[in-house]
């Protein structure tokens, strides 16, 4: 029976549903076709990552699905002018030919964000026309009408949106921001707003600043379909000079990807502020750790230095913040687990000034967006069987020089 609006009831064997793989536009961290959040306070660039994500699909870059296919993007802009958007996206070597801003004229308006319920229909259409492989909305909240506190309006309208990302086979992240009080609080819970984000979204990625190494770190805080034993990623926003139309430069922030890190938003959302006593406990428990590692012949697996620490009541926390400039933490190895080492003068990542003071090297960043050589070049062959291996590995390196991997 259908009623007077149209709607009617439809019911389908289990036996016809299709179970499909999950595919990543960014491997384990932004699938195809789903609704995703990026979220984090203000200050740790959640907005700069989002453009270096779309950067690298426009150029095909991007360590997923559609690695070595450069793939449109349409983006909603609400916080950046988009002449800083650009700015950024271009310093982030992104095609600016791929990637198109959506927005509303209306009436006396020349320019307003689109509204999930009022524009869904057109957004269909123009996704429709234009096929892009993202759709990022920056920030999300701009484009959700009526109290967003309230899950009963924000449910439906994310609802809509996450049947946009499967209907048209497009990704939609939706920029937002975490409470300004987290300790104590699951990341998940802590994103501002109704609770329905966690619950309705795909995936949510979660940005926060680690104070004690002067980085940023990105994990993985919400999925479905998979484990959350997803590598965490550490970055810093570095300042890029972009050429202006004016003939001038223009300042920017930029991605330099730092490798996996130890530390999670979870960690890091949790820590209480540091006072006097806490420095005091800190120190204690860096002295601890220091002695600890030297009588394990200067390094020990970090799951060996946790059991070590909380036999003597220090907690996960209090050990990682207390590394400082004088322990490092490295992965042994492919596929192997952390390590502590004492940072020693002939140490690999410190060398002796001039005056005897030990001054710490950073070591080298690497972009997590892009895979090896050797998994370019076997993307490049998958796609183009023609190739010899060395005219594809040729092609492999160029694509990693071409972003200053």
């Amino acid at each position: 029976m259908t009623e007077p609006d149209g709607r009617k009831l439809r019911m389908r064997s289990l036996h016809d549903v299709k179970i499909l793989p999950t595919r990543y536009l960014w491997t384990n961290y932004l699938p195809v076709a789903e609704l995703a959040m990026l979220v984090g306070k203000p200050g740790v660039g959640k907005s700069t990552v989002a453009a270096e994500v779309a950067a690298n699909l426009t150029t095909g870059r991007l360590d997923g699905d559609f690695l070595g296919r450069p793939q449109n993007v349409l983006y909603s802009l609400t916080e950046d002018s988009e002449g800083v958007f650009k700015a950024r996206f271009v310093a982030a070597k992104g095609d600016a030919d791929r990637l198109h801003i959506v927005d509303v004229v209306h009436g006396q308006s020349d320019g307003s964000p689109l509204l999930i319920d009022a524009d869904l229909d057109q957004l269909r259409a123009t996704i429709a026309e234009l096929r892009p492989a993202l759709v990022v909305l920056d920030a999300l909240n701009s484009s959700l009408e009526g109290q967003q506190n309230d899950n009963s309006n924000v449910r439906p309208q994310l609802e809509k949106l996450k049947a946009l990302a499967h209907q048209t086979h497009t990704a939609v992240l939706g920029i937002g921001h975490f409470r300004k009080s987290t300790s104590g609080s699951e990341p998940l819970d802590s994103i501002g707003g109704a609770g329905a984000y966690g619950q309705i979204i795909r995936q949510a990625l979660g940005c926060a600043r680690d104070e004690d190494e002067g980085t940023c770190t990105l994990s993985v805080i919400k999925t479905n379909g998979q484990t959350l034993d997803v590598p965490s990623l550490a970055y810093r926003i570095e300042e890029s000079q972009v050429l202006a139309d004016d003939g001038g430069t223009a300042s920017v922030g930029r991605v330099a990807w730092l490798g996996e890190s130890e530390t999670t938003v979870r960690d890091l959302l949790q820590r209480s502020p540091q006072g006097d006593t806490d420095r005091s406990e800190r120190e204690e428990v860096a002295d601890w750790l220091v002695d600890f590692l030297a009588g394990s012949s200067g390094e020990a697996a970090a799951k060996d230095v946790f059991k070590a620490g909380q036999a003597e009541g220090y907690s996960r926390d209090a050990l990682k913040r207390a590394k400082g400039k004088r322990v490092r933490s490295e992965k042994a190895g492919f596929g192997g687990g952390w390590v502590w080492r004492l940072i020693t003068d002939d140490s690999e990542g410190s060398t002796k000034g001039a005056k005897g003071a030990d001054t710490e090297i950073p070591l080298p960043s690497r972009s997590s967006l892009l895979p090896s050589e050797d998994v370019l070049a076997e993307a490049v062959v998958a796609r183009q069987p023609d190739l010899t291996r060395e005219a594809a590995e040729a092609h492999g390196r160029a694509l990693r020089l071409a972003v200053g991997a």
